[in-house]
């Protein structure tokens, strides 16, 4: 068995088990629909990103460059009269191998197939900057492979002669102020856990029964008095894909159907076993994910309660969106399932889960890529995935491997950043301890026994 600095399990020498409690706040209520009309253009949410960013990178604009660069619509823009100014607008990205219905529909009339991919980067690649009017490219100081379309943004720079738009420098809000940490008298933990991936009701593996005993204050990882010993554990998040809606089928039958139904219906009952065995020791959130039977598109909401009724007698478990924002101990955190960090991937030359988390915090937005490649509600009156106050944690879930980092912004500004593997392959999660913002992995492999 692995565990951080390579020190082992061992149980706790105290005969009473006493759970740390600490204040806590959802603050998921703006990932709530209030209603569901799929009726709406998507040019609503791009209008309301681009409007609510405009206001809020204004000052940052005016701090950073002063007042001697007009800010100027894209329509104010002469060729003739190339004057250094600052435009504030919407990146879109072109590129030739995204995705394409048009695409589809001419594989479909036996037309050029395109090959299946997955990552839409090209060297020929354009940057886009739109606002309410017009568009223009940009050329100069921008890196186009490490941008995605949907980022608001602010450049400086001046209009060529070919109509294209010299770029100097470029700014971004960084997620806005970040509330100052209270100074805590004790060590509360968190715990990220992702990629539960439950199949049948089998029995539960030998990692998570061993999690479980963990989590209950049976085994305990560091001894009575450790920063991050698992009395401290004070919250549960499951970060997506706790159940498998497609079980591998071995051979095609007339039952597959049917199997997989049944399997599935399994699959939650093993969950709600499962948590509320957890919500009887600790609070437990559970987001969906991509893989869980939820609706598809961002904001995910909630899992409904009729799938857990053990669970739900304890007021201690709450199913709650993907994404997910939360104060615990006076922390902000959010979080996703990990499709926007996946999706990032596949459209830019980004290919660490941690970058991708460093720069939605930068970018000021959870999922900046939707609609556009990744599915989301056509929202009309405002767009909730922008960061207008800078977290504490963010984390994605479903990642390949557990990474740690922070995002270190102006004015003292620091963001932890975590990548949160899946359990099924990785057999870990990571802990949060939320009086020092340190992060560790927390292995539970059992070596040497086949699961």
């Amino acid at each position: 068995m692995l565990f951080p600095n390579d020190e082992k399990l061992s149980k706790s020498s105290d005969s009473e088990y006493k759970r740390l409690i600490v204040p806590y706040v959802n603050k998921s209520s703006r990932f709530m629909l209030k209603s569901k009309n799929y009726g709406k253009q998507y040019a609503h949410i791009y209008a309301s990103r681009l409007r609510e960013m405009t206001e809020l990178l204004k000052p940052i604009v005016e701090k950073k460059w002063g007042t001697e660069y007009k800010i100027k619509k894209l329509s104010e823009l002469r060729e003739e009269n190339p004057d250094k100014c600052v435009v504030i607008g919407t990146l879109f990205k072109h590129q030739q191998l995204k995705p394409s219905i048009l695409r589809e529909i001419s594989e479909e009339n036996q037309l050029a197939p395109q090959p299946p991919r997955s990552n839409f980067v090209d060297e020929n690649d354009k940057l886009i900057l739109e606002d309410e009017l017009q568009r223009i490219r940009l050329l100069g100081k921008v890196e186009v492979h490490n941008l995605v379309t949907g980022v608001v943004c602010a450049v400086l720079g001046y209009i060529e002669t070919d109509g294209r738009f010299m770029v100097d420098d470029i700014l971004f809000y960084e997620s806005g102020p970040q509330k100052s940490l209270k100074t805590l008298e004790d060590s509360p933990l968190l715990v990220l856990i992702s990629g539960l991936d439950l199949s049948s009701s089998d029995g539960l593996s030998m990692s998570l029964e061993l999690f479980q005993h963990w989590l209950f204050g049976n085994i305990d990882g560091y001894g009575s008095g450790s920063d991050w010993e698992s009395a401290s554990i004070v919250r549960v998040i499951v970060a997506g894909n706790s159940i498998r809606t497609t079980p591998e089928v071995k051979e095609k039958t007339l039952q597959t159907r049917a199997a997989e139904s049944t399997n599935t219906l399994d699959a939650v009952k093993s969950c709600d076993k499962l948590f509320s065995n957890w919500s009887e020791s600790v609070y437990v959130d559970l987001m969906p994910g991509e893989f869980d039977p939820s609706n598809y598109m961002l904001p995910q909401q909630p899992l409904h309660n009729c799938m857990f009724p053990e669970a739900y007698k304890h007021k201690t478990f709450q199913s709650v969106p993907n994404p997910y924002a939360c104060e615990v101990a006076g922390r902000d955190i959010v979080g996703t399932a990990g499709q926007n960090v996946m999706d990032i991937m596949r459209t830019s030359k980004i290919d660490d889960p941690l970058e991708a988390l460093k720069l939605l915090v930068k970018w000021s937005h959870i999922a900046p890529s939707s609609p556009d490649t990744l599915p989301c509600y056509p929202y009309v009156e405002g767009d909730p995935f922008i960061f207008k106050e800078c977290p504490h944690v963010c984390f994605a879930g479903n990642q390949e491997e557990f990474k740690k980092g922070y995002y270190n912004g102006e004015n003292g500004k620091q963001t932890l950043v975590v990548s949160v593997p899946s359990f099924i392959t990785t057999k870990s999660v990571a802990v949060v301890n939320l009086r020092t913002l340190e992060c560790n992995q927390m292995s539970f492999e059992v070596n040497g026994i086949e699961e």
